[in-house]
């Protein structure tokens, strides 16, 4: 049924011959074993009779589903079984040992599998104890500190205790475990045809359009569990209170949540525990960790009710100049009538940020797309319209290659001055359809790391094949790529990005967080060029002439630009020692100092001056509590962050030049 309406409604339906099952059967082993600790290379074997389409997506496919998933299930019984025995009883961390990491093929044998699985569980323990003294403030060294022996019993039980929930969340009771791995199956048929496509139950659905929406929402984000246990931030909830912290990002790791005087490790924790201790009122703390590796603890107010003008927030950054700074995390909407399925969203909240900026007469703009993975293209649409006059903004092709070209809804514009757009590699979707267009107007310079390469829309509709308008009550859903969007100029950012007009070292270059390491990506077209009227050409060459003079002698940006390179090369595998002395001196070679963290040279020292717009800074005069004690602690992160301070003398730059 699934395979039908792909069919219909995909925007590139997929012929279904060796080629791609065999896609097909790679995801799906990807996401039972991608670790490779559970299967061994003979039953890997046995499965492969299944590879090709006359077994994978055909009537018989219920053959390869079965034996994979009946396989699996044996499988996480003996890693529970055979982990909850190994972490039962003290490990030895002062004989040399050694694992190399990620492995390359699947395991021999089961003697092979079996080592394979503990030294991995040996590593965690390691990773846990240097992470536990960084977090409190310390620096590990090669010497065995004097607790070690009740550091690593500690570690190893909450490792052991995490374990076991974990495989007990995974295997559930038969039924279950099937019906979730049904779910599983049918959601790599729908990404075999393109990354952003997905099977959806119900309540899958339901968290999909939380996400997108700007209602309430507690602390303001969603969780999502990886198959090693661990709780990862999913979405954040426009103008929520994760959101307005600026320092929580989708794919950040939940490690602990402290509510009260009560500490809580996440991973110990199951759905219902997790949500009862989120939902509470009052203040939170959460422990998190970063893709670059960074402990940080970030104060979260629990709100039960949207405050409307808290979803976008502008602030000012002052200097010789006075600039406008909008951080904007993602693109939303909020319904503001049901009846007339009227909507309003992130475009008419910036609009009364920017009326707010323009009174305080600002030299300048800066808008911080970094970390801000899409939503709404309409809300994309009409934010490009308010900088620019009139004119297409971007085309849009569907399955039938009818092209459309999406046009700025408003003459006019809000904003007409400077301005620079802040990119990274997680700026994906309509956060990159905004950037291009204001990329190819010349509206703006684009400053930052290489977007994600996102340049197709979905939308989400009820599993039919037939279009019966008497069923109301739908339980599945798909989240379907219908059409292809393209930049003014005729080119895509699908698979390429936008690549910015001055670049800045970006911690996401080397993590494969990308669009074109995706198998099942659509590859990059063109289309018809729109008309339109950019303005003069940018001195592109002299501002990054300055800007990589600045670059080249500043302390954060070399150790960037080391950790980068470390990245890089840990990305073609490690050798990991697993005695202590030995690990402490590979994991210090391996993150000298991560960037951002405490131990980055200079980093207690401001380098902007930051305050409120005139409007904000009177009514926070009026208030106290949680709402302004989040408020300082966002303008004292402003204040040090170095590339925000790089992207003000690049403004600066671009006034001064004639």
């Amino acid at each position: 049924m699934l395979k039908r309406f792909m069919e219909k409604k995909h925007y590139r339906p997929l012929s279904w011959n060796d080629s791609s099952s065999t896609l097909l059967y790679n995801l799906w082993l990807k996401e039972l074993d991608g670790e490779k600790i559970y299967f061994t290379k003979k039953e890997i074997a046995s499965l492969d009779q299944f590879r090709t389409r006359s077994s994978v997506v055909s009537p018989s496919q219920k053959d390869f589903f079965t034996a994979s998933v009946d396989l699996y299930r044996q499988r996480l019984h003996e890693a529970d079984s055979s982990t909850n025995a190994y972490l039962s009883k003290p490990i030895d961390f002062v004989k040399p040992d050694n694992f190399y990491w990620p492995a390359t093929d699947y395991a021999a044998d089961n003697k092979e599998l079996e080592l394979r699985r503990k030294h991995y569980l040996k590593w965690s323990v390691l990773d846990d104890i240097a992470d536990q003294i960084l977090a409190d403030k310390k620096t590990p060294t090669p010497a065995i500190p004097a607790d070690f022996a009740a550091s690593e019993a500690e570690v190893r039980q909450r490792i052991r205790k995490k374990q076991t929930a974990s495989y007990a969340r995974l295997m559930q009771s038969p039924t279950d475990f099937r019906e979730d791995m049904q779910d599983e199956f049918l959601d790599a048929i729908a990404r075999t045809y393109d990354p952003h496509s997905n099977y959806m139950n119900l309540r899958l659905k339901q968290q999909f359009e939380a996400a997108v929406s700007a209602e309430d929402f507690t602390a303001g984000f969603t969780l999502e569990t990886n198959d090693k246990g661990e709780r990862l931030i999913d979405e954040l909830q426009p103008g929520g209170s994760a959101w307005k912290s600026g320092q929580v990002h989708k794919g950040d790791l939940l490690v602990k949540v402290k509510s009260g005087k009560k500490e809580y490790d996440a991973e110990d924790m199951d759905d219902a525990e997790l949500s009862s201790v989120l939902g509470n009122s009052g203040t939170i703390d959460i422990t998190i960790k970063t893709a670059a590796g960074e402990i940080k603890t970030v104060k979260l107010a629990q709100e039960t009710e949207q405050d409307e003008e808290s979803t976008v927030k502008s602030y000012l950054l002052k200097g010789d100049k006075t600039f406008g700074y909008i951080d904007l995390p993602g693109f939303y909407s909020k319904e503001t009538d049901s009846k007339k399925l009227s909507y309003e969203g992130c475009a008419k909240d910036m609009s009364r940020e920017l009326i707010k900026l323009k009174k305080d007469n600002i030299d300048g703009l800066i808008i911080d797309l970094r970390n801000n993975g899409g939503g709404s293209m309409w809300e994309a649409i009409q934010l490009a319209g308010l900088f620019i006059d009139a004119g297409p903004v971007a085309s849009v092709k569907d399955r039938d290659g009818k092209l459309q070209f999406m046009k700025d809804p408003n003459r006019g514009t809000m904003y007409d001055g400077p301005m620079v757009i802040l990119t990274n590699g997680r700026s994906a979707s309509a956060s990159e359809f905004f950037a291009a267009t204001m990329q190819d107007y010349h509206r703006a310079l684009i400053v930052g790391g290489t977007t994600y390469g996102k340049g197709t829309a979905q939308v989400v509709v009820p599993l039919d094949t037939i279009n019966n308008s008497t069923i109301k009550d739908y339980h599945d859903f798909v989240k379907v790529t219908g059409s292809k969007f393209y930049r003014v100029i005729g080119s895509t950012v699908q698979w390429k990005g936008v690549e910015p007009d001055i670049a800045l070292p970006d911690i996401y270059a080397v993590t494969g967080y990308n669009e074109r390491s995706n198998s099942t990506a659509l590859i990059p077209d063109t289309a018809k060029a729109g008309y339109y009227q950019p303005l003069p050409d940018l001195p592109l060459a002299l501002l990054q002439q300055k800007s990589a003079a600045r670059i080249a002698g500043d302390p954060y940006f070399l150790l960037l630009n080391k950790f980068l390179q470390m990245a890089t090369d840990v990305q073609k595998g490690m050798n990991i020692p697993l005695d202590w002395t030995g690990f402490v001196n590979f994991h210090q070679k391996l993150y000298p100092v991560v960037p951002g963290g405490e131990t980055e040279p200079e980093t207690k020292k401001p380098v902007l001056q930051t305050e409120n717009n005139s409007f904000d800074k009177e009514r926070f005069s009026h208030n106290t509590g949680e709402a302004t004690e989040m408020n300082a602690s966002f303008l004292e992160r402003l204040s040090h962050s170095r590339e925000l301070a790089e992207a003000t003398k690049i403004l600066s730059d671009r006034i001064n030049i004639k």
